[in-house]
Order: structure tokens, then sequence, then C-alpha cells
């Protein structure tokens, strides 16, 4: 019989060589950062060798930890489908997805009805969050994700790109946006330089008034300010598409600015289950209509 490390150090490695971080790892394994120093400590005895580098205020991996760590996560995630396996009847119809809320507020669940007249059998659970989550360590089996294009692989996808458009309720007159109350929120990631009412105005040949913007700290809640009729908001198109089709929108007319990318992220573990494939093919035709 193969004589392996205690099961926990391995454990604890794989956790922090992924996170670099003991504390998340410790959060993530329900355990104290001491017991997760502990069974790192634990490991390197076994090994003979350093794993990980200690430094003042963060954690490296030393090169025997890298070379360690990507065979760790196949050996992982090949349980992970072993154990799969043995629920097939829950598991091949359940789908965990994870997106912003919204996008899950303003495509995908107005799109939902029509997946379930299909395909009834299929449950659906969707995790709105704003951060990117780990669909491994989160069990979740895929993610639609916004942003600058990702590295394109069998399980990263772009499903469609966007622009920014002015939008109001259809039932308001806008006079000029120089004169109206402007709706926009703050982007969760600075880096990403996303599309801004400054950008637009500039792209229009107009002064910005930046006196009239009404930030939000989030999309949703910039989106519920447009329903309740507190002025134009800057937008997704892919957004607001329904509601520019039933007439609840209006578009206003002016530059439109480039976004980013929707792309479909699908979790290895689960990528070949019935309801996953089920599900990531009906988005991917979906995205199509756009």
């Amino acid at each position: 019989m193969r004589k392996l490390p205690p099961l926990n150090a391995i454990r604890a490695f794989e956790a922090v060589a992924r996170r670099l971080s003991f504390a998340e790892a410790a959060e993530e394994l329900s355990v104290t950062a001491t017991a997760i120093s502990h069974q790192i400590r634990h490991l390197e005895a076994y090994l003979g060798y350093q794993v990980v580098e200690r430094r003042p205020r963060q954690i490296a991996l030393t090169p025997a930890g890298q070379e360690l760590f990507p065979k760790l996560q196949t050996a992982f995630d090949i349980l992970g489908e072993a154990f799969a396996m043995l629920d097939k009847d829950v598991e091949q119809s359940l789908v965990r997805v994870t997106t912003t809320y919204a996008f899950a507020e303003r495509w995908l669940v107005p799109r939902l009805p029509e997946f379930f007249e299909k395909h009834g059998e299929i449950r659906v659970e969707v995790e709105t969050d704003d951060d990117v989550l780990d669909l491994r360590v989160d069990r979740l089996d895929l993610a639609i994700r916004y942003g600058p294009e990702a590295s394109v692989n069998e399980d990263v996808e772009v499903l469609f790109s966007d622009r920014y458009i002015p939008v109001s309720l259809a039932d308001r007159r806008e006079t000029g946006l120089q004169d109206s109350r402007l709706l926009g929120f703050r982007w969760r990631n600075p880096d990403m330089g996303g599309p801004t009412w400054e950008e637009w105005f500039k792209e229009a040949g107009e002064p910005f008034p930046s006196d009239r913007i009404i930030r939000f700290s989030d999309e949703s809640a910039a989106f519920n300010a447009l329903d309740q009729g507190l002025g134009p908001l800057l937008s997704s198109s892919a957004l607001v598409e329904k509601g520019l089709q039933s007439g609840r929108y209006q578009q206003i007319p002016g530059p439109e600015l480039r976004g980013f990318a929707y792309c479909l992220v699908l979790n290895p573990l689960s990528r070949n289950k019935h309801g996953v494939k089920t599900f990531a093919d009906w988005v991917r035709q979906a995205a199509k209509q756009i």
C-alpha cells in the first residue's frame, strides 16, 4: 500500500496554495489559522522539505510547493468527480449557477421561464454575488462573469459583448441630459475602467454636468432608481434589451460606449453533468439572440 502524508495536511496545503493565505484557508476548512500552520509544518516534516515560504505579511510557495500544488489540484478534482457520481439522480439534474445581481435580475431571470418550459426536469439554483467565487470550493457548476475578455479555453468562453447606452423610462420626456438627474454606479473593480457618464459626454462633445450625478454603490440599486423614474441610466445594452423591446425603456440618442464581455465559465468537475450541459447550451442559444 502506498504511503501518503496525512490527508488533513494535504487538504491544508492545497487550500493555502490556492488562496495564499492561512486565514482564508482556515475559514474554508472551518479550523483555526494556527491549525493550518501546524498541518503545513506536519506536511513539511513528513516530506523533508519546505513547501510554503512564510514572509512577514504574506506567504508564497517554494519551488517544491509550486510543483506539488497543480498535481494535488488534479487529484482533488478526480476525487470530486468520483464522489459526484455516487448521487447521479440528484446531481445530474441540478445546476448551481453564479452571476452578478444585476445580470441575474435583468437578463437571466426574465429568460428562465423559457428554459423551464423546455427543461422542466432540471433544477436550477442561482447564487448572486458581485465577487468572483471559486467554482470548486463553493460547489458551483457554472458562472456567467463580466469583464475584459479572459483567455478562452475549454472551460471559459465568450457569450457576447455589450455596449453602454443611456436609457430612461419610456413615459418620461427627456428635454436634455444636461438638465436631468443622471444615474450611475460605482464599478466594483475600478481597474476595469468601465464606461462612465463623463466619458459619454466627452464622446457627445458636450460639457459634463458632474453636479447632476446620483451615484449608487451597486448596479442593481441604480436600476431600481431608473424604474422609479429618478433619471436616465448609462446601462449595459444587454441588461435593458428586454425593457427596450417591451417599450418600458427608451434609448436616448447619443454615443454608444464599448463595454466588456459576458463569459460562460464551467466547473471542470461538473461540466459533463446532464443538467449543466443542458443549461449551458440554453445560455449559449439565448446569448446568440443578443
